[in-house]
């Protein structure tokens, strides 16, 4: 982002202005305009390399999208809607293979309004159980209460595997008619073993909600297979579009049920959306930008292989990473029984060396090579104790040497 201070312009229309992000020293750059036209020489253009889940450089494809759009915008209540609609919501049940089995029900609201919409669309009176053992395994939770939901929370030491004895113990004393955890935790870098949790929720007669959002698209994971009756998505991280859009796939028999049930929350009614959405349109003004922004993504994630492809880009990635981070004496945060995210990793900060520090030298990095760093701090009670580096979005595997080359330097200087 380009802020330009009006102190500085003049009036011969010419500025000199600086470019500021967060705590990175600023850099100059060059204004010149005229009556006629404004031109803008960048004397230095430095690509801040986001290794961050939140917001990443993506393909030409999705962002080519916002420039077509504005040029030829689609009224979101005329015929041009239902195509979209009808192919966008086809690709993720056919990527996902759950044609038969599931719907797919698109939101204009980021992730955490999929999660709202999802418990406050599918949680019958018997109520919930929550796995509490991440950030948002709490949220669920949070929501959970907030809609005045009967909600349990089975809680654990964040990144702990939940235990399916203490999981079914709780099933049954509670009798409640759901079960809600997170696949993949981003907080603290792992997965939940949704599989065998998945296969006791089936066994016992209860409903499975589970958040994807950090895992849809970049981690294997059979819906059918894992008895998933709700998968809360995002349109961002592994798909690699805006996060202006969520997504919620629910399975067909479990729809029925919530036919006759009273929602929650206006606006994220998955019913009336699904209704809606079946028919080519949408209850509300659905983001149309986004939409087709959501298509050029599954159309490039088809076109590089799939999940196959996403995952072997993703792996190929840690390769570099993991190794390096081994190279210079990080630790990483694991824990016995849960396997790591594609995503990224979660890393113990080094003695001495505080989160404010490292990333404020990483986003100040300067060794010629126009790139800078950002990387994300902890949540919660690990924000003292941890630090987490992502790969996603669209970077070259030279990208991740180079970085590792700055954070080896960057801790060899805070070190000394």
């Amino acid at each position: 982002m380009i802020l330009l201070d009006p102190r500085f312009y003049g009036d011969d229309m010419k500025a000199q202005s600086w470019a500021f992000y967060g705590s990175i020293k600023p850099r100059k750059i060059f204004i010149k305009r005229t009556k006629k036209q404004s031109t803008i020489n960048y004397k230095e253009i430095v690509k801040r390399i986001s290794l961050t889940p939140a917001v990443f450089h993506l393909s030409q494809r999705v962002n080519q999208i916002a420039t077509k759009y504005a040029e030829q915008p689609i009224v979101p209540r005329g015929p041009a809607l239902k195509p979209i609609m009808d192919r966008v919501r086809f690709m993720v049940a056919d990527q996902l293979k759950i044609v038969d089995t599931h719907e797919t029900i698109i939101l204009t609201a980021a992730g955490s309004g999929a999660i709202a919409a999802t418990v406050g669309s599918c949680v019958d009176n018997n109520g919930i159980l929550v796995v509490v053992n991440d950030a948002y395994g709490q949220r669920q939770a949070d929501f959970c209460q907030q809609l005045g939901i009967t909600t349990f929370v089975y809680e654990l030491e964040w990144g702990l595997k939940p235990e399916l004895k203490v999981v079914e113990r709780l099933i049954n004393q509670h009798k409640v008619g759901t079960i809600g955890l997170v696949h993949g935790c981003t907080s603290v870098g792992l997965l939940n073993p949704v599989k065998e949790i998945g296969m006791l929720s089936h066994n016992l007669g209860v409903r499975l909600i589970v958040d994807g959002i950090a895992s849809v698209f970049v981690e294997e994971m059979d819906i059918n297979e894992w008895h998933i009756d709700s998968l809360i998505c995002s349109t961002n991280k592994g798909l690699h579009s805006n996060p202006d859009l969520s997504f919620c796939l629910i399975s067909k028999n479990y729809l029925e049920e919530m036919e006759t049930r009273k929602n929650r929350l206006p606006y994220l009614d998955l019913f009336q959306t699904w209704q809606a959405q079946k028919q080519g349109s949408h209850p509300f003004t659905i983001n149309i930008r986004a939409l087709l922004e959501f298509e050029a993504a599954l159309e490039d994630f088809i076109e590089r292989g799939g999940l196959a492809g996403r995952i072997k880009l993703y792996q190929d990635r840690l390769a570099i990473l993991r190794k390096g981070y081994k190279d210079l004496g990080l630790k990483t945060f694991i824990r016995e029984g849960m396997a790591q995210q594609n995503i990224g990793t979660a890393l113990y900060l080094p003695d001495g060396i505080s989160y404010q520090s490292l990333a404020t030298a990483l986003a100040n990095w300067d060794n010629g090579d126009n790139e800078n760093y950002e990387i994300y701090s902890a949540q919660g009670k690990l924000s003292n104790v941890i630090f987490r580096i992502f790969n996603m979005g669209e970077y070259s595997l030279e990208t991740y040497e180079r970085f590792i080359k700055a954070l080896g330097t960057c801790l060899r200087r805070l070190s000394s």
